[in-house]
């Protein structure tokens, strides 16, 4: 039985809409066999389509790649299916992410295992797993075309399309020999959809570069073999696409014979903004130097005297040539305020070789450089500022120059110009995109700072935090049929201009269609122009990452203060980038504070009875608790520290002492105003609220709790007392009744022996009379009775004698105690 066709309709059809269950339920009946491949195994080559290293291992992952290539190679129709499976997890990462570099790895991983099991023989089914394999290369080869494209490079991406129709075309005669099934028909429906796709792309990418390079596009051509690819694809993403790269066309197409803007000469910078803080530790305390409220003073001080033996992105900066370090900022004079705290917008500046940027449609041109400074700033707006020229520059290379900026640029590396130093060897690192190399200079950077300091220095910032700065110092207006060149005198004739689009906006995420910046708004009464004191004709704007300056009609070093000032404004971003990371390490701390008083608190939840109160457990309690509070109240205070410093910031950012020059003053105000930086700063104010609520509420718990247990304890305490002094009397009392029982039946004794001693003593005399007088039997009788008589009169005269001086019986139950008062009975004793 042919395993493959049980690959139906229903297989297949839930692939071309994206779900994968049904084909991955096949696998595991057919894979998941006792000797086979394990569940858990199949459930980690779904990581393929969101592959993520902190989540699944990269020797994990490719282990059960191979494992799986492995059992299903020698299953009849399995490979084939299984290697399908593995493209349609290529293509769901390529849909969610911009870095296809982990996805072409693990292609090469499939491709390179699958050759070693064919080259052993152990595939049954190698001619339709090859078919498959190449459907794998073809969606590689479509990534990097499109990378192309990313990058704003068009005349390599028509040359790339073409090669992935080319490509597809050559699997489609390949498929000839194969037996026919529903599988392979669905992979070559694919293949002939991506040669329309792509002949098509290829002609398009191709017009734009032509109309703005040689002026003579085929653009309406190109519409129409985008039309006609677009009409041939089901709706879905392909379909979307191609209406995205039509749109596009069809704008150059209305506007082909409209002269088109071309920048002269101007100057591109891209900056890098980022924070430094100095992260708590989970008891609220730091390691290391004491805290600090100064930290960018401190890290400034530190970066000045080591910044030399300093190794930032593979350079070090004493032994290359064209490495340096300067103790200031090398601003111009306008930033020299006469604050009375003596305040300033200063710092220092580790100068880096300059970075190599070769053009993708001219690798083998003269390589553009740019000059690289890390700025450290004082006031904690910390940059990486990367800047080089722009020269008759069309308006797809501005495009291109704008879009490099960001972290989904194209791979340049996987185009085969990768981004390099000068002066550097082969060895040297190079690096994919311009935020790469961004991200591993303030990397360096950071762990540089936390050695030389000794504190936990944390960089604060994020993939899309940048800007870019362009000025324009002239530009010019060409023909697209004649060539004739007119030069642009005002920012309104610039901002009237067909190609001022990629100028005029910012910069955006990711790419939706051959130049698509043809379609970005342009209405000169929406653009986001600063109004700042100028001269006619000039011109100041400014976006969430771009800022344009055009002035045309004043020389250079007069921009220079302007430019300073926009850098400045944009600078921002990283201050307050690197406040919210130190509010954010002091709010997590207080998270783990508020979940270990938490458990603290409940402890005693069902009551504390007296003995409770004092066992040696509620002593630690309170002993924790107390220290627990100290470092609560010892952390809340270092955050007021902090937060004071930085309103000081803040303060000294808006005050007229910042700048020497008023007209200074207000274009800062107004790109203050552009940058949104009072929502900044109410986002800022409002973390520090919360954090502060939060850790006020906790010392104010912690206080109240003590305050409690005190209560307790001393309410215990008392009951203690008295119940000992109950004890103490009772036990007086019990001792006092012993003694006096002693005392009676001692008394009683004694009594009985007088009574014993008088009435032999009265015998002797009555026996003495009896004898005398010779008394007989009546009157010895009578004497007899007299004797007892008179006994009995001694003890009771000595019983009643010895009441008398006993007095009255001791009452025997104490009085009550009252416990709310601290009254005590008294006890009466004889």
């Amino acid at each position: 039985m042919d395993i493959v066709a049980e690959i139906g309709a229903e297989h297949l059809d839930a692939l071309a809409e994206g779900d994968l269950r049904p084909l991955r339920r096949w696998l595991t009946a057919r894979l998941c066999r006792p000797g086979g491949l394990a569940v858990e195994d199949l459930d980690v080559l779904a990581a393929l389509s969101t592959w993520d290293p902190a989540q699944v291992e990269l020797p994990r992952l490719r282990w059960a790649i191979e494992r799986a290539l492995a059992v299903a190679a020698p299953l009849p129709g399995a490979a084939p299916v299984l290697l399908i499976y593995f493209e349609a997890l290529f293509a769901e990462y390529w849909e969610q992410a911009w870095d296809i570099e982990p996805a072409l790895e693990h292609m090469r991983f499939v491709s390179e295992r699958w050759s070693r099991l064919t080259a052993h023989g152990q595939p049954v089914d190698a001619a339709v797993a090859g078919v498959m394999l190449q459907a794998i290369e073809l969606l590689g080869a479509r990534m990097v075309c499109y990378d192309a494209g990313y990058a704003g490079s068009l005349a390599t991406w028509s040359e790339l399309a073409g090669r992935v129709a080319e490509r597809a075309e050559r699997m489609l005669d390949e498929t000839a020999g194969c037996a026919q099934s529903p599988l392979l028909k669905f992979v070559t429906d694919q293949a002939c959809s991506d040669v329309r796709y792509y002949r098509a792309l290829s002609r398009a990418a191709r017009a734009v570069h032509d109309h703005f390079t040689a002026g003579e596009g085929e653009v309406s051509d190109a519409v129409a073999a985008l039309r006609a690819a677009e009409e041939s694809q089901p709706d879905g993403i392909e379909r979307s696409e191609l209406r995205a790269h039509r749109y596009a066309l069809e704008a150059l197409a209305a506007s082909a014979e409209k002269p088109w803007l071309r920048v002269e000469h101007g100057q591109i910078v891209y900056l890098y903004p980022f924070g430094l803080f100095e992260e708590v530790t989970g008891d609220g305390t730091w390691t290391g130097a004491p805290p600090s409220v100064h930290l960018p003073q401190e890290l400034i001080s530190a970066a000045r005297r080591e910044a030399l033996d300093w190794n930032l992105a593979g350079c070090s900066i004493r032994e290359h040539p064209r490495a340096g370090m300067s103790d200031d900022l090398t601003l111009s004079d306008v930033w020299k305020g006469d604050d009375p705290h003596a305040r300033q917008y200063r710092g220092m500046t580790i100068t880096l070789p300059d970075l190599e940027i070769r053009d993708v449609d001219r690798p083998d041109a003269e390589p553009q450089t740019f000059t690289v400074e890390l700025r450290l700033s004082e006031l904690g707006n910390h940059f990486l500022r990367i800047a080089g020229q722009l020269s008759r520059a069309t308006p797809p290379q501005v495009y291109a120059a704008m879009v490099r900026v960001a972290p989904e640029s194209g791979n340049l590396a996987q185009l085969g110009v990768p981004l390099r130093m000068v002066e550097t060897s082969l060895s040297d690192p190079r690096w994919h995109r311009l935020s790469d190399f961004a991200d591993r200079v303030i990397s360096d950077l950071t762990g540089q700072l936390a050695r030389a300091t000794a504190r936990q220095v944390r960089c604060s910032g994020r993939p899309g935090m940048y800007h870019v700065l362009l000025s324009v110092g002239r530009a010019a207006l060409v023909s697209p049929s004649t060539g004739a060149v007119e030069p642009v005198r005002t920012a309104a004739e610039l901002l009237s201009a067909f190609g001022a689009q990629p100028l005029c906006n910012p910069v955006r995420d990711g790419m939706s269609a051959v130049a698509e910046w043809l379609r970005y708004p342009v209405d000169a009464a929406w653009l986001p122009v600063v109004d700042v004191p100028s001269f006619g004709g000039d011109l100041l704007m400014s976006s969430c990452n771009t800022t344009l300056m055009m002035t045309p009609g004043i020389p250079d070093y007069m921009m220079r203060a302007r430019a300073e000032t926009a850098e400045f404004v944009a600078s921002l971003d990283g201050m307050f980038a690197g406040w919210q990371g130190q509010l954010a390490s002091y709010h997590q701390v207080v998270l783990e504070q508020l979940a270990e008083m938490t458990t603290r608190l409940d402890r005693p939840r069902a009551g504390l009875d007296p003995a409770a109160v004092s066992s040696a457990a509620h002593r630690r309690d309170v002993e924790e608790l107390t220290g627990l509070q100290g470092r609560l109240e010892a952390l809340q205070l270092r955050m007021h520290g902090f937060v004071m410093s930085s309103r000081t910031v803040l303060m000294f950012l808006t005050a007229p002492s910042l700048v020497t020059s008023p007209a200074i003053r207000v274009t800062i105000d107004r790109l203050l105003l552009a940058a949104r930086f009072g929502e900044l700063r109410g986002e800022f104010e409002d973390m520090v609220d919360k954090v502060a609520d939060r850790a006020g509420a906790l010392v104010e718990a912690s206080m109240r709790r003590q305050q409690e247990w005190a209560i307790v304890a001393a309410r215990a305490a008392r009951e203690r007392e008295e119940r000992e002094l109950r004890l103490r009397l009772a036990r007086e009392e019990a001792a006092a009744r012993q003694r006096a029982e002693r005392e009676r039946i001692n008394r009683r004794r004694i009594d009985i022996l007088l009574g014993v001693v008088a009435a032999i003593g009265l015998s002797g005399v009555m026996q003495l009379i009896q004898a005398g007088y010779d008394l007989r039997t009546f009157w010895a009788l009578l004497l007899a009775l007299a004797v007892l008589g008179i006994a009995v009169l001694v003890g009771y005269l000595l019983h009643w004698l010895h009441r008398d001086q006993q007095g009255p019986a001791a009452d025997p139950v104490a009085g009550p105690v009252d416990g709310d008062d601290g009254a005590t009975g008294q006890i009466a004793s004889g």
